[in-house]
């Protein structure tokens, strides 16, 4: 089988997950026209505010991304050269380079071979002496097991960062996740549950204090001048202060109409996720006696977001592989899928930064057979009908 477009694509890997209603595109206009400022105002304030009260944690930042999100905590957990930070390799990019840009080493624990996720079982290998952050990353939108990971950081004296991007409003155990860790990350791409225009992020953060330090360091160390002044211009409009010790601050701000449309999205967050677990749960019943095609096992406790709906594919049998699968689907049924989360050891960045030689067996073998099938908010009855039926008939098909 060749790998040329096919003469109709029926059902694309989607760009925005979730679309805007009138109501929201109206606000967009109504912000733009009367809002007397275009950032950090009224929105910004009662983004955050609602976002704590959804989610379940001290504080929260609205920031210009997950990345600046994460880039934040990494320096409010005050790594420094020579300590460790334990992650997945089978994540997005973002999860690993604000830790290793304070000079901490990566070191990548394996993921469990039925969740795709990292756990405490397979954290405790990477201990050490130099260990001072955990990265929890909830991907694909179904929550990591956490207890077991929060008993280890409290007996090792550590951090943890909870990576939220792809599970906001997931829930493990009655707590929405990024309600567990010291810190959590959220992003607010267009690629994402709810977006704000197609960037946007939010740090959440345990600690209050934390979120007073945080703010600190957002906006390049602006912050209100206390006391009375003589003279409201005098020194200046703002003053400059210092956020952490040593530590120059960040431009990391979201602007008003984007926290509007991210506290309206917001409010039916919660539909949403409910009904992308209606579209999974339709297209994995589909296929349900099929086993070469294993979906993530969901634990008793965790509920998934479905950020995506990604499966791993078995062709031994009959000689076929992931690749088969993928062409088949986009060739014969013009259904585009596509291959997600490089193991980061195995990219050029990280080679480049010394991290060729680490092979993990899970993650290597998970991302050698995985498949991402196309996913989106408010799919149309018979684009699932269609999905459902081609992937069926494809994986027999692959039989024969």
């Amino acid at each position: 089988m060749n790998s040329t477009i096919p003469q109709r694509l029926r059902v694309d890997f989607p760009a925005v997950q979730t679309r805007l209603n009138k109501e929201e595109e109206a606000l967009l206009v109504e912000i733009i026209r009367h809002s007397p400022t275009w950032s950090q105002g009224e929105q910004m304030e009662a983004f955050e505010r609602e976002f704590s009260q959804y989610v379940g944690c001290s504080d929260s930042l609205a920031v210009s991304s997950c990345t600046a999100a994460l880039e934040m905590a990494a320096t409010l957990c005050g790594l420094s050269q020579g300590d460790e930070v334990i992650l997945p390799a089978h994540t997005f990019v973002s999860s690993a380079v604000p830790f290793a840009r304070t000079g901490a080493q990566l070191i990548f624990a394996d993921i469990d071979p039925s969740t795709r996720l990292i756990s405490a079982e397979l954290i405790k290998p990477c201990l050490s002496k130099k260990t001072k952050v955990l990265v929890v990353v909830h991907l694909y939108g179904l929550p990591v097991d956490m207890n077991p990971i929060l008993r280890l950081a409290e007996e090792y004296g550590l951090k943890v960062v909870e990576d939220v991007a792809q599970a906001p409003g997931a829930i493990y155990h009655g707590q929405k996740t990024g309600s567990m860790g010291d810190y959590a990350a959220f992003s607010f791409h267009n690629q994402k549950n709810i977006s704000t225009l197609g960037e946007g992020g939010m740090l959440a953060v345990r600690n209050a204090s934390d979120g007073d330090r945080a703010r600190k360091l957002r906006w390049m160390g602006s912050w209100p001048f206390t006391g009375n002044r003589k003279h409201y211009w005098q020194p200046a409009m703002s003053d400059l202060v210092s956020g952490m010790k040593g530590v120059w601050p960040f431009n990391f701000c979201l602007s008003e109409v984007q926290c509007a449309v991210g506290r309206k999205l917001l409010q039916r967050l919660d539909a949403i996720n409910e009904e992308r677990r209606a579209q999974a749960a339709f297209i994995r019943q589909a296929v349900a006696d099929i086993p070469e095609l294993s979906f993530q096992y969901v634990p008793k406790g965790h509920v998934h977001a479905y950020h995506l709906l990604v499966a791993q594919y078995d062709g031994s049998k009959s000689n076929c592989t992931r690749d088969d699968l993928i062409n088949l689907l986009f060739q014969e049924y013009g259904i585009k899928c596509i291959v997600q989360y490089w193991p980061l050891y195995r990219s050029e960045l990280f080679q480049s930064f010394g991290y060729g030689k680490i092979r993990l067996t899970n993650t290597d073998h998970f991302f050698d057979n995985m498949i991402s099938f196309p996913f989106w908010s408010g799919m149309p009855k018979e684009t699932l009908n269609y999905m459902a039926k081609s992937i069926r008939s494809a994986l027999i098909q692959l039989r024969s």
